[in-house]
Parts: structure tokens; C-alpha cells; sequence
């Protein structure tokens, strides 16, 4: 028989697939392990069993069993929603919620950008507004934000960028225990801390090769330059304006502009001079395209000796996940998806979007599997992660499936 639908939410079954043939003992019994009923479709059993199904006996000793397996299944009329379903519904609800707030901050950097260049004051004030707002969001749901900074394209880095390290800051900041108002000063001074950059040429900023002596002192200036145009600012803290600031300084004291090494500078400067890496590392720009997560992440660990606080650059690891959010995956079946979500807990298993089958062909509608569900526990077909892949491996536009999924359904 051939399994359509089951008494509960799928991602909270250990099947794989949604819709699957019984097809031996073995699998009757794992339905029956996890299920005290499932819906049957008639239409993709074998023939011959088609007809048994048709015989008058059967017909007048399983009406209502036939009825069952014909009615289409309404999970809020015959089952108690699971809270697993409830947080798949409310991460789609956040994740549209996180769209709009990181569009709204988008467009407040790219304003600010106009009005610096066109000497007019910079509105702090919009910007620790938007700060609390995204503050907010990732609060409810972490995951949704985090999947959002990999929503970038490469001829848009500046603001994007500024966005992004925004996110990541924030996220690390709560997972460091941070509280709310030290939260708000490390937001701002991250959303703001590349804003020298205006002043930079775009010549050299985008320029592909490396840079010359004159050329990269000149970028070198930028700190100071977002500095001088905030320095005066009532909204900005002093630890904000120190990121603004020190954002490039390095822990063994070869960083810029002032070359202040590891007790000399401030703690929310050196969480920022992270988050400011490993998303830049990670995303394409006009010259280079970008790592994947897991390979930014472990080029950053070999780089922390005298760049960053290691044992920041360690949490800020176990922060981002084994599977960091954005990443594609290869299930040792040969499956494809992209993770969606972590499993505080079950760090090996994240909540994965599935996006291939085994041949590497799309599915028409993506599914979501979660690897930290308790049902798999005992179960031998528990899928695998078997490596982190690079999306370009099987020419995956991540970017494009983020888009799609955070659009409003209508």
C-alpha cells in the first residue's frame, strides 16, 4: 500500500519522504510504531490489490475503513496541532517578519550613504529604531535572521554588508549573555561601522587585484572617517563610536588605525571585528566570490592567533553551528538541502529544507526534514549528513531559494 498522509506533522516523523509505499513487514511495523493511523492512496497500489479492494466481502466489512482512507486529512479537525508544526508555522511568520525589517534597514543604510555624500546630518536616531527592531526578531526566532544574511549579491556589498554584520552581531551578543541595552549599543555600532567607507573611492574598494601602498592606506582611513562623521552624535555610546573605530584593530596588534593590541581593545569591538569578517569572507563581491560558512569558519579558527579573541573566535563557532544556517548538505543518500534551522540541543542535526532526491533532481515542492526529532531515536533510518557541499557542486542558487521562501504567499 501506498502511504499519502500520516496522523501528525511529517517533520516530526522519522519517513523521509512525504508519501511512501509499505512495501514489507519491516515498514508496516515502524508505521505502527510512530502511527495509530495513516491515509491510504487506492490509486498507486498495484493492480490486483486495487481489485481485492473493490470484492463485495471487503466493501461491507471496511466502509469505514474505506471511508478513512478516501477523506482528505485535515490536521485541525482530527489531531491536536504538534509544537513542532506550530514552530515551522511560526518560523515562515518570522522569516517574513525579518524580510521586511532587514529591507527597511537596507534602505536606511543606502539613504544614509545619499546623504552623507550629499552633506547633509545622518539620522542615528532611525538607526538604533531599526537596531531594536532587528533586535527583536532575532530574539524570536534566531534562525530566521540567520538565514537572511546569506540573502546578498555582489554588487550590493556595502549596504548589505553592514546589514548582515548587524545580524551576526546581535545573534552573538545574545548567545554571550548579553542584555538588552548592550545588545542596542553593539547593534548600532555594528549597522554603522563601515559608514567611512563612503568616502572611499569606488575604485578601490571594488578593485580586483591587490591593492597599492597609497591605495590601501587611503581604505585604511575609513575607520577614522565614520568616526569624525559621528563622533558628535548624542545617539552614539561610547562603545558604539570604539566599534566604529577599532573594527580593524587586531589582537596581536597589527591592525589599524591605531595598532592596539589584544587588553586595548574594547570587548563589543573585538565581537564585531569577527561578525566583520566572516561575513565579508563569505560573500561574493565584483572581484571574488565568497566561501561557503563551514570553510569562512575554519579559516577563521587558524586565523584567530593574533587576529581575534580565540576564545570569542571559539564561541562565536559554536555559535553559528557545526551546520551553519544557509548551508547546502549531502545526506549519505545522495539527497540534497539546505539548512534552515538549528537544534540548540543536537547540533549534528539540524532542521534541513530538502531540495534534491537522490538523482539530483529538484523537488517540485520543498520539504522540510528535522534531524532532532525524538521519533528518529531507535529508528535505522535515521538520514545521515554525510558533507558539507559548496552550492555551485550541483549550480544551487541559495540566494535565489531564500527569496522565494520569504516572499508573502498569496
Amino acid at each position: 500500500m501506498y502511504v499519502s498522509e500520516i496522523d501528525r506533522p511529517w517533520i516530526e516523523s522519522p519517513f523521509l519522504f512525504q508519501g511512501f509505499p509499505l512495501s514489507s513487514q519491516d515498514d508496516i511495523e515502524q508505521v505502527q510504531s510512530i502511527c495509530e493511523y495513516v491515509y491510504i492512496d487506492t490509486e498507486k497500489m498495484p493492480r490486483k490489490l486495487q481489485e481485492q479492494l473493490r470484492s463485495p466481502s471487503l466493501k461491507k466489512n471496511g466502509k469505514a475503513r474505506k471511508a478513512r482512507a478516501n477523506k482528505t486529512p485535515n490536521f485541525t479537525d482530527t489531531i491536536t496541532l504538534k509544537s513542532s508544526e506550530l514552530e515551522q508555522s511560526e518560523f515562515k511568520k518570522e522569516l517574513l517578519k525579518a524580510r521586511e525589517v532587514r529591507d527597511q534597514t537596507r534602505s536606511y543604510i543606502d539613504s544614509i550613504i545619499e546623504e552623507v555624500r550629499m552633506g547633509k546630518s545622518i539620522n542615528t536616531k532611525a538607526a538604533k529604531r531599526l537596531v531594536a527592531e532587528l533586535a527583536d526578531s532575532i530574539a524570536r526566532n534566531p534562525d530566521a535572521s540567520m538565514w537572511l544574511t546569506n540573502l546578498k549579491n555582489r554588487d550590493e556589498y556595502t549596504a548589505i554588508h553592514s546589514v548582515n554584520v548587524c545580524v551576526l552581531s546581535i545573534t552573538f551578543g545574545r548567545a554571550l549573555g548579553l542584555g538588552r541595552k548592550e545588545l542596542d549599543d553593539l547593534g548600532l555600532g555594528a549597522l554603522l561601522h563601515d559608514l567611512g567607507k563612503i568616502k572611499t573611492p569606488l575604485e578601490i574598494l571594488n578593485k580586483p587585484g591587490r591593492l597599492t601602498d597609497d591605495e590601501y592606506e587611503v581604505m585604511k582611513a575609513h575607520p577614522v572617517v565614520g568616526y569624525e562623521l559621528l563622533y558628535k552624535d548624542k545617539n552614539m555610546t561610547r562603545d558604539a563610536l570604539d566599534i566604529v573605530l577599532s573594527h580593524h584593530e587586531r589582537i596581536g596588534g597589527n591592525g589599524y588605525p591605531n595598532g592596539l593590541e589584544h587588553k586595548s581593545i574594547k570587548y563589543y569591538t573585538r565581537i564585531v571585528a569577527i561578525t566583520d569578517v566572516y561575513d565579508a569572507i563569505t560573500s561574493d563581491r565584483v572581484y571574488r566570490d565568497g566561501m561557503t560558512p563551514h570553510e569562512a569558519l575554519k579559516k577563521m579558527y587558524n586565523w584567530a592567533p593574533g587576529n581575534f579573541d580565540e576564545d570569542l573566535m571559539q564561541f562565536f563557532i559554536r555559535t553559528i553551528g557545526i551546520y551553519p544556517v544557509g548551508s547546502v548538505v549531502e545526506f549519505v543518500t545522495g539527497h540534497v538541502g539546505v539548512v534552515v534551522k538549528q537544534n540548540a540541543d543536537k547540533r549534528l542535526k539540524p532542521v534541513v529544507m530538502l531540495l534534491m532526491n537522490r538523482n539530483k533532481e529538484y523537488y517540485p515542492k520543498r520539504k522540510l526534514i528535522n534531524l532532532g526529532s525524538e521519533l528518529w531515536e531507535g529508528n535505522q533510518r535515521i538520514p545521515e549528513i554525510s558533507r558539507i557541499i559548496d552550492p555551485k557542486e550541483f549550480d544551487i542558487d541559495v540566494k535565489a531559494i531564500i527569496k522565494d521562501e520569504s516572499q508573502t504567499e498569496t
